[in-house]
């Protein structure tokens, strides 16, 4: 089984960074469909740039191709790593010329790695013969050597080739879970929302801290480990119960102190936070009245 790559970009060299240590190994998929007993290379990269190509076939020992019709030539799974607003006009280019005969893509499975995009993508390739699946890692990939170990990963798409993709990746110990394709874009809406909509929110507290005195370097020294700490507990325990601080006393009084200290959007963010917060704090203390902070965060100018 040979896997290649169209886009060198952070995902697709991360990715294959990640799988080329599979070259030669019997895989261990229990799945009939995942291709056991079969080995696995990586065939190698295409990139609109071949310098990204060669530097991203050189780290993981295989072939930079000229163009994509390389790629698919070569390879049984096709990895399209290019950007999301890219991804279907790859895959149109692909489909016109498998239709017209000059690309060999029967049997071949195409997978692309967009959190928010489904399989869905790949329309008209059943009338192909070829099999499609979306594979999605549940962690930021900030560099070319993202390191996928112990990444959660989902998937969407054909039978054939979502079981020939969790066969590898279950193989380097990866847990993967089948999702439907219409949830994909609340999928992605939910690991923005623990990922990046977080910075924004520790932004918010390091300019707070920042207009107290402290310098940027301290305000994060002083926030690191709160929030290290918090992470913790949220992954061990759960939100409710890593839970604490003023809305979950039901504190209305340290709470208005504190949207008296913000305007505009920063306060609205705060408010509308804290009314979500409140319903956790329901959850952990069953017994306790909220009415007072309750009629606080339905109040929009206290």
């Amino acid at each position: 089984m040979k896997a290649g790559f169209i886009g060198a970009g952070k995902a697709g060299c991360s990715l294959g960074r990640y799988l080329c240590d599979l070259r030669l190994k019997e895989s261990a998929a229990a799945d009939e469909n995942s291709g056991a007993g079969r080995t696995f290379e990586l065939s190698g990269f295409y990139s609109k740039t071949f310098e990204h190509s060669k530097e991203a076939a050189d780290d993981t020992k295989s072939a930079a191709f000229s163009n994509f019709e390389q790629v698919i030539s070569e390879s049984d799974i096709i990895f399209i790593t290019t950007p999301d607003r890219v991804i279907g006009e790859v895959w149109e280019t692909i489909r016109k010329k498998g239709e017209q005969g000059e690309l060999p893509v029967k049997g071949r499975i195409f997978c692309h790695l967009s959190g928010s995009l489904s399989s869905e993508v790949f329309c008209g390739r059943k009338e192909l013969g070829a099999f499609g699946c979306a594979v999605h890692p549940m962690q930021a990939i900030s560099s070319r050597d993202t390191d996928f170990s112990g990444t959660f990963f989902t998937a969407d798409g054909d039978a054939e080739a979502v079981a020939a993709v969790k066969g590898l990746l279950r193989q380097k110990g990866n847990p993967v879970s089948v999702i439907e394709p219409s949830c994909k874009k609340k999928y992605h809406m939910a690991a923005s929302t623990a990922s990046n909509l977080v910075v924004g929110l520790i932004q918010m507290a390091l300019d707070a801290l920042k207009e107290c005195g402290f310098s940027q370097d301290t305000a994060l020294a002083m926030l690191t480990p709160l929030v290290e700490g918090n992470i913790k507990n949220i992954c061990e325990k759960g939100t409710a119960a890593a839970l604490t601080g003023p809305v979950e006393r039901g504190d209305a009084e340290t709470v208005k102190a504190h949207l008296q200290q913000l305007t505009g959007e920063q306060r609205e963010i705060y408010r509308l936070l804290s009314r979500q917060l409140m319903g956790v704090a329901r959850v952990k203390n069953e017994m306790r009245d909220y009415s007072n902070l309750e009629t606080l965060l339905e109040e929009k100018d206290q």
